[in-house]
């Protein structure tokens, strides 16, 4: 159990930093799932899966914690590096991912909630909508 708990606060406290180190960067490029390399896509799916999988564990404690061991035993104890390492080096690409990824996030809010079951885990990412202009920066005044 304390191996189960260390691991998830190790990687969603890894993949939040990257979250927040591209929150300063105001333009970003608006990429989608189908621009993505496959490890930018493997980054992406396991932030996914652990957070469906930490949305499993408020509903089921239990199952919550038998899916939570079963991911830090398959992606190991490496696996905040190895998240880190998936990442781009250019910190406009990363920031775009990580855009990405908090749409997908939004789009997958309401399934986290409503819907967080062990199958889930396993399900296809969302498609996000493409955030509207308007919706991320302020408007000029005339």
């Amino acid at each position: 159990m304390f191996r189960n708990d260390r691991m998830t606060a190790i990687l969603t406290a890894t993949l939040a930093v990257g979250l927040l180190a591209t929150g300063c960067n105001t333009a970003t490029e608006t990429i989608a799932l189908s621009d993505l390399t496959p490890e930018e896509t493997m980054y992406i799916t396991r932030f996914v899966v652990l957070e469906r999988a930490r949305a499993v564990s408020f509903a089921d404690r239990d199952l919550g914690s038998a899916l939570l061991d079963s991911l830090s035993t398959a992606w190991g104890d490496s696996a905040a590096f190895d998240a880190l390492a998936l990442l781009p080096d250019d910190p406009h690409r990363l920031a775009a991912v990580h855009e990405l990824l908090e749409r997908i996030l939004m789009a997958e809010a309401d399934s986290l909630l409503v819907n967080p079951s062990p199958g889930r885990l396993s399900a296809p990412l969302p498609v996000p909508a493409l955030l509207v202009e308007s919706e991320t920066e302020p408007q000029a005044e005339d």
